[in-house]
């Protein structure tokens, strides 16, 4: 039974997780660890005093260079809490397991209705190949942080369109299962005033030998969200933001679903599925090791 959560960082997704949590175990529930006194919540200074505190759960916001160690020095503190580190797991390939509390990794798109929704229903097809995209204008993510002082514009804290943008890699696997990468181009190419990568070309292969690209950038001036999957029988085409889904034929008119969407939903679903102990939907600690294996293979590639 979790009673009592500590949220580990207290920038934009800090402040979100302590606002859904609030709501579902009680304010006075919710702990954050930050630096900032003015906050609305109890507060740590140090990860010291996490063991005074004792959280049933733990969900690690701080910036993504810092995930790794903050996970190594929970596991050594704490046994048997549940820990949820948001995504990416860590900022570069760590081969490390913790052993002492359930990891899980904050991959909130696996709650998106139309991921859920394709998910199954394409098993019932013969795939041809598939692309997904996912291209947005940095400047317009953080309304009270300029995008120049984001993690998001720096290398040490983590930042770059892999690592943020890698919703796309999990989802990938979520839905298509295991692939292989045969090439990718990762770089910066827009002038945006950031030091991290902007843009990523990445082809693959299913393990039934589908090909695919994913498009990920930081500099669109249209935000797009989007995934093409070519069968034998239609095209479907998935738009994330507006939560539609068309299936193309070549003998009758097109099919539409739209389903109910709020990004916020997918958090809250997230929290209320480990709340209440059913991580099913949720990205596992394996798994998210996984896409940690497969953002170091595009890393190296790109840098022969």
């Amino acid at each position: 039974m979790i009673s009592k959560a500590l949220i580990i960082g207290f920038g934009s997704m800090g402040q979100k997780h302590s606002r859904y949590l609030s709501n579902l175990i009680g304010k006075d529930n919710v702990f954050v660890l930050t630096n900032q006194e003015e906050i609305k919540f109890p507060r740590i200074d140090s990860l010291n005093e996490i063991n005074a505190l004792d959280p049933d759960y733990i969900i690690i916001s701080s910036d993504t260079s810092s995930h790794f160690s903050h996970i190594k020095e929970i596991d050594l503190r704490l046994s048997k809490k549940i820990v949820l580190v948001e995504k990416p797991l860590f900022s570069s390939y760590e081969d490390f397991l913790p052993s002492n509390n359930t990891y899980l990794v904050g991959y909130n798109l696996r709650f998106h209705p139309l991921i859920s929704f394709i998910r199954e229903e394409i098993k019932q097809e013969k795939v041809i190949s598939f692309d997904i995209s996912c291209n947005s204008f940095l400047p317009n993510w953080r309304k009270n942080v300029h995008y120049e002082q984001s993690s998001s514009a720096s290398v040490e804290s983590g930042g770059g369109v892999l690592l943020d943008l890698s919703h796309e890699l999990d989802y990938l696997r979520y839905i298509f299962g295991d692939v292989k990468h045969l090439f990718s181009k990762n770089l910066k190419l827009s002038n945006l005033e950031i030091e991290t990568d902007d843009y990523l070309i990445f082809i693959g292969e299913t393990k039934d030998k589908v090909l695919f690209t994913i498009n990920l950038s930081y500099f669109s001036k249209k935000e797009v969200r989007e995934i093409k999957i070519e069968t034998e029988e239609r095209t479907i085409f998935l738009d994330l933001i507006d939560c539609k889904m068309v299936s193309y034929f070549v003998d009758k008119d097109p099919e539409e679903v739209k389903k109910e969407f709020s990004i916020n939903n997918t958090y809250i679903q997230q929290h209320q599925d480990i709340l209440k102990g059913d991580f099913s939907t949720v990205c596992s600690y394996a798994e998210g090791l996984e896409v940690m294996s497969l953002i170091d293979k595009i890393q190296k590639f790109d840098s022969k």
